[in-house]
């Protein structure tokens, strides 16, 4: 479980995405529920079956990345080294995001190339989930937020996640990144809790 003293700019849950238990609540359960099951619909038509209704108020594990910069860098390394490029100016960079952002990620954010760490590569930030199925393509669901805004919320894989973290994982001890760097440290957060989702079948829930 993470330190509650300690900061990260993004956290992680492993648990279920209707957060009350209906002892607890019900009239709040009952409007979760219905929110979910629409969500379970969407993902179905698009050819993902899963179980979101599962488990409802459980949580199962948590941490936390403590920089964004640190899953960008990552994100980097990933698209480098599949490739068989040098990653020293990644790290002389360092685990920061600069507004100039790296063209390797975004060509991949923006469908221009392709990447065989896809689910890894397409997690930007919050709004984000990690289903306990097995599906090739992560992809976007719009949804209003609570200023009234269009959104994106993305889905991927927990399953294809965790194996492109264990593939990674390899590359970057063959770059020798030593595991107490950002970027390693990042990966670690991200496998732990994409182990912990096929272990307990619920999603991993960025925030």
């Amino acid at each position: 479980m993470s330190n509650p003293s300690h900061i990260t700019e993004l956290d992680l849950v492993v648990g279920s995405l209707i957060t009350t238990h209906p002892d607890e609540d019900h009239a709040e359960f009952e409007e979760e529920r219905d929110t979910i099951s629409i969500i379970q619909d969407q993902l179905h038509d698009k050819g993902i079956v899963a179980d979101l209704l599962a488990q409802p108020g459980v949580e199962a594990w948590s941490s936390g990345i403590e920089t964004l910069g640190s899953l960008y860098q990552l994100s980097r390394m990933a698209v480098r080294l599949e490739r068989n490029k040098d990653i020293i100016q990644v790290l002389e960079d360092g685990p920061v995001i600069y507004d100039d952002l790296d063209s390797a990620v975004t060509k991949v954010w923006d469908n221009l190339t392709t990447t065989r760490f896809t689910h890894l590569v397409n997690l930007q930030g919050i709004n984000s989930y990690y289903l306990p199925v097995d599906f090739e393509q992560p992809l976007w669901l719009p949804f209003e937020n609570a200023e009234g805004e269009s959104d994106e919320a993305f889905f991927g894989s927990s399953v294809r996640l965790y194996r492109e973290l264990t593939d990674l994982s390899t590359l970057l001890d063959q770059a020798d990144i030593a595991p107490s760097a950002a970027a390693y440290q990042c990966l670690k957060v991200l496998r732990d809790a994409a182990a912990n989702s096929l272990h307990s079948g619920l999603p991993i829930i960025v925030w």
